[in-house]
């Protein structure tokens, strides 16, 4: 089967770039002929990467490239466009033209109604969640299908080194003393609100009043210039948030994008506790990345977070209609706070962190491949026939 895979150029490293590279790779390990169609990161030219041909976007790229995927398809006589990415920035008279695969995140209840007429287009909907799936299917979408999103765990596992030496040699990279300290990251890319940083900062607020002992890691574009969102050095300002503790990744190598999976692997090996208070996931890829290394997590109830998030899930809060036709869910603070003292309480624990990494197996990309893409690509084929 040959696949025109729709997404996100694999080398950007946002959650649709990490599973393009990742997917592509293993799919033609696998033994499928894959090519990718980059709807952001490639304008004007034709590239290989890892010996997969990477076909560029128009010079419109808020187009998603919808107006030359058709294109690609059709000269390249692809078998199936298997895209990966949000379904309301489709063409839905242009998906109509070509078998379309739509692997789509759904982070809301019931589905957002954009997504809904785009997805009724496509031949075939792929859920990343059965939450999603679930959502697919309540929106009239006939038989959707599941493929969960997957991790590398040649990339993401838990160190065999100590826990005083990760923290040690993550410390020098972010020059902080990080012993004897309690340490929790927050991987939200900084775009829109809907990550939901005022609650991680009232929440923190509270938290390290009563454990100065505790830092807080951003891995995140904190000005919003870069990436549409929030300018946390207000909003902290505003929570009245001791910024000695506030560690905040590199923002010049963040947001030029030489920070690689090491680095990541490297910072949840040396966290205590994840933490995210989206207002929906549409998977949540962080969240398994850290559970993958054997850091705990904290995240709401809901949607693929709930269901993809082994730690401790926070369940008040209030649901909200924060997307057209869609509820999403605001978490408590307070209630975030007292995961945070959980977690403060169970930070010596290594059985829970051993629990993580065991939970985690089944996302792994050869179980994912084997129990839930390959089924679902020769159900596609078949019904091709």
């Amino acid at each position: 089967m040959k696949i025109l895979w729709h997404s996100v150029k694999p080398t950007i490293g946002t959650g649709y770039g990490t599973q393009t590279a990742l997917w592509s790779r293993a799919l033609v390990h696998e033994g499928y002929d894959v090519i990718i169609s980059c709807v952001s990161g490639l304008f004007g030219s034709v590239e290989m990467w890892n010996g997969i041909k990477m076909l560029p976007h128009s010079n419109r790229p808020l187009n998603y490239g919808m107006d030359v995927v058709v294109e690609h398809a059709k000269r390249l006589a692809v078998d199936i466009v298997w895209s990966w990415h949000d379904a309301f920035v489709m063409w839905p008279d242009e998906v109509k033209k070509i078998p379309w695969a739509a692997w789509v995140p759904v982070d809301s209840d019931p589905l957002m109604s954009k997504n809904v007429k785009p997805l009724e287009s496509c031949c075939w909907t792929v859920g990343p969640s059965l939450f999603g799936q679930r959502m697919l299917r309540e929106a009239g979408l006939k038989n959707p299908l599941y493929v969960p999103c997957a991790f590398d765990p040649s990339v993401m596992y838990p160190s065999q080194e100590s826990r005083e030496s990760i923290r040690e040699r993550f410390g020098k990279i972010i020059k902080k003393d990080l012993k004897g300290k309690f340490l929790v990251n927050v991987v939200s890319a900084n775009c829109s609100d809907r990550k939901n940083f005022p609650a991680i900062f009232q929440a923190w607020k509270a938290f390290y009043e009563k454990h100065p002992d505790s830092l807080l890691y951003l891995h995140t574009e904190g000005s919003g210039t870069w990436s549409d969102g929030m300018n946390l050095f207000d909003l902290m300002k505003l929570y009245d948030i001791n910024l000695d503790s506030i560690l905040m990744v590199s923002q010049w190598h963040y947001t030029t994008g030489q920070l690689g999976e090491d680095y990541l692997n490297l910072m949840y090996n040396a966290s205590d506790v994840h933490l995210n208070t989206c207002v929906g996931e549409g998977f949540g890829l962080p969240i398994m990345d850290a559970q993958a290394c054997g850091c705990p997590t904290i995240v709401p109830d809901f949607a693929a977070a709930g269901e993809i998030g082994f730690g401790i899930k926070v369940k008040k809060g209030f649901m909200w209609p924060l997307v057209p036709g869609g509820f999403q869910f605001l978490v408590d603070p307070a209630a975030v706070t007292v995961a945070l003292e959980e977690a403060y309480d169970r930070k010596e624990d290594s059985k829970w962190r051993a629990e993580m990494t065991e939970r985690s197996e089944p996302y792994e990309v050869s179980n994912v491949m084997e129990k839930h893409m390959v089924p679902v690509l020769k159900q596609i084929e078949g019904e091709l026939k």
